[in-house]
């Protein structure tokens, strides 16, 4: 009889349990943003929720002197777009605002976020840029933690989020995700390119299918700064080759341009291939548009070039010039690494390690790239230590375009460190303030 008693006061305390914890479970997750359209009037925020029901995104402009929050407008999607996933694409916003939301489902209102719009005029930026975070889930979550930290504009990733493209695989990289919002609850949008690693199909489903050939641009900062996401999954001429030549000449008179794209055209990696299809399509026109940085990934390791320009006779196609297109990648955001096996006369620098860059726009277009270095840090029992990498953001907010970026090491009880250190920054101004393509230096 005791047994029975244990028993039925056992079943009640879990029955307890699971019904007071379906209604927090089935709360959107997995939540993302990212840009089909104007970064400054436009965003696309997306979740996953379990409850398949109508959801109401409401939202307004933040305001920080009240704790009642108003959101004065509200935007409705009825079904998901595949599967679990929703999106709203919310337009008709401010440039350079910072607007507050919160989901609304069957099962009540979502954790409130927020985001911020684009500027719509020069505006100093700040941008993470990397890729390929396959396999390694530490240095993964390390790296997202660390985004969180550096609160950049926007992250330019470069492909290869998992290794096999898995539904599972792909859970767990959103769940990684999350660990971009900071505590604040600010969504940082990506900005997303396809690797070899990643179906079309299933990219289109976590990122949205704006952009079905996944290569297209978008403008920051009025004609500041305009961003190419490239897909060297497709052929790099015929029908893309040609939209970037024609896109490239729309927008002759933005200050700064990239690119980004998977498969680089110089690996410095020997196992892998060469770039050619990208090399003879592309690489012209990076020179003749005057494309400032080229950002690639796929080899799983870190280099800078200097500025380079195409040339038949020189080392693998490039020489080294005063004024040209600087190449760095090649991703390192926890694939396994390899080592670099086919230095370059013209590289500036290249290292084995997980890293990714951190990219500060003036709005004079002087720019500045970091690589920072992501290590192995150490698991408590919330997933991640606290106490790693919190200096890195009050060491940012100090600098200058005239001071160089070296980020010490942070001293942790742990063996195992986070952001170790950063390496000499390369500065530049923009090519179309200035270029001269035979002013070797």
């Amino acid at each position: 009889m005791h047994k029975v008693l244990k028993l039925i006061a056992f079943m009640s305390i879990f029955l307890f349990i699971i019904t007071f914890s379906l209604p927090l479970s089935a709360q959107p997750k997995h939540w993302r943003a990212t840009w089909w359209s104007n970064p400054s009037t436009t965003i696309a925020i997306g979740w996953t929720q379990t409850n398949k029901g109508e959801a109401t995104i409401h939202y307004g402009e933040r305001n920080l002197d009240t704790d009642d929050q108003a959101y004065p407008y509200e935007f409705k999607v009825n079904t998901p777009e595949r599967g679990k996933t929703y999106w709203a694409q919310l337009s008709g916003l401010k440039p350079n605002t910072e607007y507050a939301f919160q989901v609304q489902t069957d099962d009540g209102m979502s954790r409130p976020l927020w985001f911020r719009t684009a500027a719509a005029q020069p505006h100093r930026m700040t941008i993470v840029a990397g890729g390929d975070s396959r396999n390694h889930r530490i240095i993964r979550k390390m790296a997202n933690r660390t985004v969180a930290e550096l609160q950049p504009d926007f992250v330019l990733f470069g492909g290869d989020y998992t290794s096999s493209d898995s539904k599972k695989q792909w859970r767990r990289w959103l769940e990684d995700w999350q660990l971009t919002i900071a505590e604040h609850g600010r969504l940082i949008p990506l900005i997303p390119a396809q690797g070899n690693h990643d179906s079309k199909s299933r990219l289109g489903r976590i990122w949205g299918r704006a952009h079905p050939k996944f290569y297209y641009g978008l403008s920051f900062g009025g004609q500041l700064l305009r961003v190419y996401t490239l897909n060297s999954e497709r052929p790099a001429g015929g029908a893309q080759g040609k939209w970037l030549d024609h896109d490239l000449t729309l927008h002759k008179e933005t200050l700064i341009k990239f690119a980004q794209y998977h498969k680089p055209m110089r690996p410095h990696v020997r196992m892998k291939s060469e770039g050619q299809d990208e090399y003879i399509h592309w690489a012209p026109l990076f020179a003749k548009h005057k494309v400032d940085l080229a950002i690639e990934c796929d080899s799983h390791m870190m280099k800078m070039t200097y500025p380079l320009w195409p040339n038949r006779d020189g080392e693998d196609g490039f020489e080294r010039v005063g004024r040209g297109t600087v190449f760095i990648g090649e991703g390192g955001w926890g694939a396994p690494l390899r080592s670099v096996s086919d230095q370059k006369s013209w590289t500036q620098m290249s290292a084995r390690l997980n890293h990714f860059f951190y990219i500060e726009i003036e709005k004079t277009g002087v720019y500045r790239i970091s690589p920072i270095e992501v290590t192995g840090l150490s698991i408590d029992s919330q997933g991640l230590s606290s106490s790693i990498g919190v200096k890195i953001p009050h060491i940012l907010a100090q600098l200058t375009l005239a001071t160089p970026l070296k980020v010490p090491q942070v001293q942790t009880k742990q063996k195992r460190k986070g952001i170790e250190r950063g390496y000499s920054p390369l500065m530049l101004t923009p090519l179309n303030a200035r270029f001269n393509a035979k002013a070797k230096e």
